[in-house]
């Protein structure tokens, strides 16, 4: 599965905190958390499920980390350290 990590300093802790998703359909994100709104408008946006601390779900598109919040995508002003990996999983 294609992951993504990212760290970003929350506004209530200033303490960083390091983020791992694993990527998903915004249709499928969408129905499993129950949100309304449309992915972002860039076609090279990727959208994962976070496993761990952090957002439920964040988007990427290049050096920049979007969470959803009632309905708007946000950028995360914070985020640095962006990696993106794969993790295998058995079958």
């Amino acid at each position: 599965m294609n992951t993504c990590s990212f760290t970003y300093v929350p506004l209530r802790t200033m303490i960083p905190c390091r983020a791992t998703g694993v990527e998903r359909s915004w249709e499928y994100l969408k129905t499993e958390f129950e949100r309304q709104s449309d992915g972002l408008s860039d076609p090279m946006a990727k959208y994962y499920e976070t496993i761990g601390p952090g957002p439920t779900l964040f988007a990427v598109v290049g050096n920049s980390v979007y969470y959803h919040h009632e309905e708007r995508w946000i950028e995360y002003r914070s985020a640095y350290d962006i990696e993106h990996g794969i993790i295998e999983v058995p079958e």
